[in-house]
Order: structure tokens, then sequence, then C-alpha cells
């Protein structure tokens, strides 16, 4: 069975929005265009409309038009509405054909009746002669509704249903094994027609199969779904058919956006929250006075320790801003052989300045950068930085 889902008209803004929902299924699944030698019997296709009211509030709605467009070209669906069967399973709505305007309409006894979360229907349109142009058909359902005592508006929603060759098919889309282990091999198998062109879609994954019906594929890291998509006909207005499978891992690699963890988070094998971190380093000299400027390619912090000669005097002095804020990190270490560490946090894609000063060669420094993602940190330019950052 084909199902087609409501996809809204780009043309409504959201009061325009439909009050009740809509799936489309067909028989034959796909849709089959009648042959084009016009002495041959046509095809006959059958579209069932599933209508429902999501909301808690009943719609009131006047009617509902289904618009089928009919001819000897492509996007039409029919070559002829008279010989349709329209039914309606809504008790005490009817249903007739609008001939001029190519639809369907169904509407109540009275002048409009309450559709509520209880009232799922179907609409079903039989007996229908394909047209016999491959294509893609556009099938408007239009409904007149309204909540409350608001205005009753038209509400219209749009699918795409394809008519695709008689001898066209596309199915028994496998993965083998179906549940595997992290980093396993899965092999991809599927039956298909030779009038089409087909491509297979996972992640970012698009590779032409063809000349293919069956594809392995090593080391899986994480649940996958893969999609087979089908396209023939005339690439002005073509049809296209997708079919899915899936693979589960155990213990799957994840990525994810934000994670926010209401209970507690454990890991059996150890966190690595930060990147690779990058050593800041001086010429080598006796004493260092020196300020540069650093561009972040992502947030993390800056982690310095020092370590005074047994001399002492004067103080070794650290000291970082982020250009695009008013206050200072600052580290001074005073006395023989004492030792201090300052840690910086610094968000990504700013611009740091730091200025180092040691008085003596046995001083100790280490500055390192730890990135909270990826990227190297990059040494900017004085002639880069806006004189106002030269601050300090």
């Amino acid at each position: 069975m084909t199902v087609v889902i409501q996809t809204q008209d780009a043309d409504t803004s959201a009061a325009d929005d439909p009050l009740l929902s809509y799936s489309v299924s067909t028989t034959p699944s796909p849709l089959k265009a009648s042959p084009e030698n016009p002495q041959a019997p046509e095809e006959i296709g059958e579209v069932v409309i599933s209508v429902a009211r999501q909301s808690g509030t009943p719609a009131d709605v006047e009617w509902i038009r289904v618009k089928v467009p009919a001819g000897t070209m492509a996007p039409d669906l029919a070559t002829d509405l008279s010989n349709v069967s329209p039914r309606i399973s809504l008790t005490g709505w009817t249903v007739r054909l609008d001939a001029p305007a190519k639809e369907f309409v169904c509407a109540p006894t009275g002048s409009h009746a309450p559709i509520g979360p209880d009232t799922g229907f179907t609409i079903q349109l039989s007996d229908i002669p394909m047209s016999r142009k491959v294509g893609t058909a556009p099938i408007t359902v239009t409904e007149r509704s309204r909540t409350g005592n608001s205005a009753f508006q038209n509400r219209p929603s749009v699918f795409n249903l394809g008519k695709f060759p008689a001898d066209f098919y596309l199915r028994n889309f496998l993965c083998e094994p179906s549940v595997i282990a992290n980093g396993g091999d899965v092999k991809l198998s599927w039956e298909r027609s030779a009038n089409a062109t087909y491509e297979l879609l996972y992640g970012d994954v698009n590779r032409d199969v063809t000349s293919r019906t069956s594809l392995d594929l090593e080391g899986i890291k994480s649940d996958t779904t893969f999609y087979l998509r089908a396209s023939t006909g005339d690439p002005t207005n073509p049809v296209i058919r997708i079919i899915s499978a899936q693979v589960t891992v155990i213990k799957p690699d994840l990525q994810t956006g934000d994670l926010e963890v209401h209970g507690t988070l454990s890991s059996m094998g150890g966190a690595l929250l930060y990147g690779e971190s990058q050593r800041i380093e001086f010429p080598d000299r006796e004493v260092i006075d020196e300020t540069r400027y650093y561009r972040t390619p992502t947030d993390g912090f800056f982690h310095v320790w020092a370590h005074t000669s047994e001399y002492g005097t004067p103080p070794l002095f650290v000291d970082f801003q982020d250009t695009g804020m008013p206050f200072y990190n600052q580290l001074v270490v005073k006395g023989k052989a004492e030792s201090g560490t300052l840690q910086v946090p610094v968000r990504g894609d700013r611009t740091v300045r730091m200025y180092v000063k040691t008085t003596r060669w046995d001083d100790q420094l280490k500055i390192d950068w730890i990135p909270l993602g990826t990227g190297s940190l990059t040494l900017v330019p004085h002639s880069e930085v806006a004189p106002s950052q030269h601050s300090g």
C-alpha cells in the first residue's frame, strides 16, 4: 500500500491550515499508468483518503472537495471522471461529481456538520481509469471549515500521486542481518524492474545503484535507515517511489546536539569531553616579555602552570583577556620556587589577548589550549587586531 502524507500548499498561511488531517493510500501500490496505445484497455486504480480530527475541539465543516486532474497529459490522474465510483463513509454525508470543476464534492445534509476526534472516516474513489501518461498527478483536497464562531475558510492540502509504467516494480528491500554489533556489516538486497534509475540514500550518502540489486556495507556504527529511491518517466514530471529498510546497532555510536540529563549519567569506558590539547610555545631565550593574540576555534580553556626560580624576584606574570570583554584573567607568581595555575574559559570564535612576562631564564611556564570541540588555535597578527583591542 502506498501512503502519501499531508503537505501544505506553499501559498497558504498558518491561518489557512487544514483543521482535519489526511492520509492517502492507493490500490494498486504504486498506481499504474494505462498503456499509451489508445486501443488497449485502461488500467484501473483506487484512491482512499482517510480523514480525522486530531484536536479535541470539534471543527465545523461545510464541505470537502477532492480535485482530480483528468485528461491526456502526464499530470492527469484519470482519463475521464464520469466512470469513477465515489463514496464517503460518514453517515449523513453525500458525495457527487462536479464535472466542470473536476471535483468530487462531499457535503452533509445540513449547512455544515461537526467533525470531532472520534469521527474518523474515508473518502473512496474507485474504478479510476488511469491516464495513459507516466507522471505525477497533484490531488487537491480542500475543506471549508471553522472552529467556534469564526468564519468558514477554504483550507487546501495537496497530495502528489505517481503513475508508473505498467511493468515497473520495486520490492523486497531487505537488510540482513537486521541487528548487528557496533562496527558490523550488512547486506542490502532488493528486486526491481529495469525501466528506472535507482539511488541508495542513508546518512550523508547518495549512491547510484541502478545497475545493482544488492550491496554489501561494512563498519555500520549506528542505527541506520536505508532508503531506496526509484525515478522514471519524463524528467520534467518524473514519478518517484521510495522504500526503506533498517538496521539496529547494539551499543551504537551516537551524535547529538544538546543533551540534558535529569538522572545519573554513567560512562562504562570513560568520557572524552574535550579535543586534543595544543601547547603554546615560546622562543628559547632568557626572558619573555610578549603580547600575542589568538583566535579560538571552539569553546575551550587555557590552562597555565608557572613556577618561579629559586631566586624568585621579580614575579612571573601571565595575563589573558577576551578582547570582547572588559575583564582580565591574571596569574602572578611571587617568591622563591613558588608555583601557580590559572584556568581561563573562552567561547569559540573569539580573539584572546595573552601577555606573558618572565624575568629569569630558569622560570618555568607551560600554557596549553584545551578545546571542548575540534580545531586548532590560530595566532592572529597584531596588524589584524583592531586598535581598540590593543589594551592591557
